[in-house]
C-alpha cells in the first residue's frame, strides 16, 4: 500500500516515512485493503494540501537570478510574488513587516530557529533578518517544497538551510532555541488527534511559536482555533511552562515558553 501511494503523481513528493505513518494509522479503522487505500488517500489529502499551492513547485524560482542582481529590495518584492502562490503565506503578506518583530518581543533575540512544516515560509527569510542573523533550519515532509525553498536559502541566506523531514517521525532530535510552528498546528491534528500537543511538548526548544489563522479558509471566524489554544494553555499548565501571546490582522501567536514558570 504504501509503495503504491508513493508511486502516485499526487503524493510522489511526500516523505515515504509521512505515507507508512498514515497508512498504519489508518489500517487501525480499515475494514479491508479497498477501504485502508480510500482512508489513506482520504488522510493524505488533507495533510498534502496541494489546493493551497497555485503553482508548480519547480516553477517557484522563476526570476530568482534577476531578483538577486537587483538587489535586496528587488529579492523583497520577488518573495512577495511567490509568497501569493499559497493561501496561507499569501494570509500573512498584510502583517509581514511586522510579524518576526511580533515574534522576538515574545521570545526575545532567539539564538537558533527551526521551522517545522516551513512550506513556503523561507521564502520570509529576508524578513526575519531583520530582527535576528541566528541560525534557521526549515523542515518539511514535500521533497518538491523542500528543493525549492531550499534552493532560495542557498542563495541568498548562508545561515538558512531547509530539510526534507517529517517532523512528527524525525529519527533525530529538532534542536532550536524557538521553533515555529505557523498555522500548522491544527493541520496536524487533523492528521493524527494529540500529534500538534505532543509535537509541541517533545520539540527540543526552549520556546515554540504556535500561530493560528484568525479566519477559515471560507472566509469565516476560525472557531476551531479557540479548543487548540485551550489545549496548549493546559498543557503549559501542566508543566508549569510560561505562555504569552499577541495578535496581528491575519493571525494569532502563542509562544509556549519552556525555560519559564508561567506562575512568574
Amino acid at each position: 500500500m504504501v509503495r503504491r501511494l508513493s508511486a502516485a503523481a499526487k503524493y510522489s513528493a511526500v516523505h515515504p516515512d509521512t505515507i507508512a505513518d498514515v497508512v498504519r494509522h489508518e489500517a487501525e479503522h480499515a475494514a479491508n485493503d479497498a477501504d485502508l487505500e480510500r482512508r489513506a488517500r482520504l488522510r493524505l489529502h488533507k495533510v498534502v494540501a496541494d489546493y493551497l499551492l497555485s503553482a508548480r513547485p519547480a516553477r517557484l524560482l522563476r526570476g530568482l537570478d534577476e531578483a538577486v542582481a537587483d538587489g535586496p529590495d528587488a529579492v523583497r518584492a520577488w518573495c512577495r510574488d511567490v509568497l501569493t502562490r499559497h493561501f496561507s503565506t499569501a494570509e500573512r503578506l498584510p502583517d509581514l513587516d511586522e510579524f518576526y518583530p511580533a515574534i522576538v518581543s515574545l521570545t526575545g533575540p532567539p539564538a537558533s530557529v527551526a521551522d517545522l512544516a516551513c512550506a513556503l515560509n523561507p521564502f520570509t527569510l529576508p524578513w526575519l533578518r531583520d530582527v535576528t542573523d541566528a541560525p534557521y533550519v526549515g523542515y518539511d515532509f514535500n521533497r518538491a517544497l523542500v528543493a525549492a525553498t531550499g534552493a532560495f536559502a542557498e542563495r541568498v541566506d548562508r545561515a538558512a538551510e531547509v530539510r526534507h523531514c517529517d517532523v512528527l517521525l524525525s529519527p533525530e532530535p529538532i534542536k532550536a532555541d524557538v521553533a515555529l510552528l505557523l498555522k500548522t498546528y491544527h493541520c496536524v491534528e487533523d492528521r493524527l488527534s494529540g500529534a500538534g500537543l505532543r509535537l509541541v511538548a517533545e520539540v527540543a526548544a526552549d520556546q515554540v511559536v504556535v500561530s493560528f489563522p484568525l479566519r477559515a479558509m471560507n472566509g469565516r471566524a476560525a472557531v476551531f482555533t479557540r479548543p487548540h489554544i485551550d489545549a496548549l494553555s493546559r498543557l503549559a499548565d501542566e508543566r508549569g511552562w510560561a505562555v504569552r501571546r499577541a495578535r496581528l490582522s491575519t493571525e494569532e501567536l502563542v509562544v509556549i515558553d519552556k525555560e519559564h514558570d508561567g506562575a512568574q
